[in-house]
Order: C-alpha cells, then structure tokens, then sequence
C-alpha cells in the first residue's frame, strides 16, 4: 500500500509539473506580439516558403508570426475583407497584378518605398507601385512531359488539336490567378472578340478548370492531363527534387504571360513595424532564396538567383507588364462566366 501511495504521489507531482510548465509556456506566448499574414496555401504549407521565413523571423524578433490560409492567391482578398478585421491583418502576401486595383479600391493600405532595389531590368516598371512590393515573379507556360508528346504545340492555336482534347488541365480564373493570367493572355493575343471564340472552343478541351493551380497541377502530375497551365520553373522543380528531367515549358510564338507576385500591409496592422521588418526579410537575398527554392519562381533582388540553377533560365518572349482596370477584370470574368454557364447546360 505503502507503494502504491507513493507512486501515486510521483504521478501527481509529474502531472502538476507539466500543468505547470505550461501555463508558464502559454503566458511567455501570450506577451509576445503576435503577426498575422494572409497567404496562399503553397505559401504557408509545409513544403513552401513560408514556415522557412517565419522560423528565420522568429529568432529575433521576439514574436510569433500566424499564417491565415488563403487557399489560392485569387481569394485572397476575399478572405482579407471577410476576416481580417476579426482574426487582424498585419500582412498579406501573394496579390498579383490582377488583384492590386480592386484590393486598393477596397482596402487601404500602407505605403511603402523599395525603390531602391537592386533588380532586374525588367522589374523597374513593377516597383512604382506605393503600396506593394513584389517578392518574386513567373512566366507562365504550358508544361507537359516530353515522353507523352507525340507533337509539341508551339501555339494556342495547337491546343486546339484533336489530340488535346479533354486533355488540358486549366485554372478557373473567377478563383485562381494562373487562371485570370491564361484568360488575359488569350485576350491580349487575339484581341476580345476573337479571344472568346477561342475560349468556348477550349472549353471542350480542357480536362477541368481547377479553383487553384495546385489542383489543376495535381491532375496533370497524375496523368489525367497530357498539359497543364504552369509555370516555366515547374520542370526546374521536378528536376532538382526529383531528378526527373522528362519535363518541359513549352516555347509559344505568341508572348508569355507574367505574374508578379507582392507584399503589402493593410493599414488596419496591429503589428506594422513588425509587418516592414517581414517585409525586409522577404526582400534580403537570404529571404529571397529561401522563397526562391520553395516557390520555384524568380526572385526580384538580381543577386538572388546568381550561382543558382535559376540563373541558367533566360525568360524571352514576355508580355508586357500591366495593372488592368476593375472594369476591365470584371467585364472579362463575366463573359468567361456565361461562356462556362452556357458549356454546361
């Protein structure tokens, strides 16, 4: 009796040591300021760059940085209006071009000033924006497997081909940004009239439109698709983690789209200073190859990608950059909306 009274005892005072230790873990948590970033998930998941930026923040600046999940980057907003002032935005990462004017119309912002920069040439015109900063940027292609086609397109036009059909994996544009940049690139290649032919004649190509690129890539990845809409780095990818070089960008004649991807606090932060040393952490070369390696996309700052695999892709063929105008953006989303309504009755 008398040992089991003891050891009775010992289970107790473990427990209590452990009750203790926490509470005393959760109070140390609970006074140090807390970040908040909205994101998209290959962002913040496990194998993107995010928890890499945060472990490197994290040991100096005396606080805990909480990713909110966007899904994709095309619903961030979205996201940001409906819970940011409940859960708080110190931060949000991964607008592009097609989300800057309607995220300025609705949300304000705080300004910012990295004009100074040491980057690309191509890149110059992106940094006269005051209120967002980009962190990386893509050229956006087809990407298929060189042993599974029997001829490679080298148009949109090609697509079209009997040999595609049901077979091409796109983003739904209403939701994903590799969907709104195909939507344009079709557009600005064809002009508006001509590009909505087009587009119903793809309709009946594409495998599916996918709400997100991951999506849209995992079924390409599991050979549902012979194509899909992505990235040029996407073989790099698969060549470094899985030493696969049976994947390919494809070259069209018409000029490739590009995304730049950006940063930007909303003006209702908590934690601004915080949000800028963030910021100056994504732009450092460190932070810039930590995002580089992880989201498989070029970095902004030149010296990043220098001695890397990154440095040996030379983007040609590229569309020139702009913001579109709301309108503009909603008038072309509505069409491809009826468009879709009208493939599916």
């Amino acid at each position: 009796m008398k040992h089991f009274l003891l050891y009775l005892t010992s289970v107790f005072l473990i427990l209590f040591v452990i009750v203790i230790n926490r509470n005393q873990k959760v109070q140390v948590r609970h006074q140090k300021a807390v970040v908040r970033i909205f994101s998209y998930s290959s962002f913040t998941g496990r194998s993107g760059p995010g928890p890499r930026l945060k472990e490197e923040f994290e040991k100096t600046c005396a606080c805990i940085v909480e990713f909110i999940d966007g899904n994709d980057s095309g619903v961030l907003l979205q996201k940001l209006k409906l819970e940011g002032d409940s859960l708080g935005a110190d931060l949000v990462i991964g607008f592009d071009q097609y989300d800057l004017q309607k995220a300025l119309a609705e949300i304000k912002w705080r300004q910012l000033d990295f004009s100074n920069l040491d980057v690309d040439p191509e890149i110059k015109p992106v940094l006269s924006n005051s209120y967002f900063v980009p962190y990386d940027w893509g050229v956006l292609s087809f990407v298929g497997r060189k042993s599974e086609l029997k001829e490679v397109p080298e148009s949109l036009d090609d697509l079209l081909k009997s040999e595609f059909t049901k077979k091409i994996a796109l983003e739904d544009p209403r939701y994903s940004s590799p969907g709104m940049q195909f939507l344009f690139w079709v557009i600005r290649s064809k002009g508006e009239e001509d590009g909505f032919k087009y587009l119903r004649k793809m309709m009946e190509q594409a495998h599916s439109f996918a709400p997100s690129w991951s999506t849209a890539y995992g079924l390409f990845q599991k050979k549902q698709a012979l194509l899909a809409f992505s990235y040029l780095t996407s073989p790099l990818y698969h060549l470094i983690e899985e030493k696969n070089s049976d994947y390919v960008a494809l070259e069209f004649k018409e000029p490739h789209p590009v995304q730049f991807e950006f940063v930007g606090i909303p003006d209702l932060c908590t934690q601004c200073g915080l949000s800028e040393k963030f910021v100056n952490l994504m732009l450092s070369i460190e932070g810039q190859r930590m995002i580089m390696n992880r989201n498989y996309m070029f970095p902004v700052v030149k010296a990043a990608k220098e001695g890397t695999p990154f440095a040996q892709l030379v983007p040609k063929n590229l569309m020139k950059f702009e913001i579109p105008s709301i309108n503009e953006i909603d008038r072309f989303i509505k069409h491809w909306s009826d468009l879709r309504r009208s493939e599916s009755l």
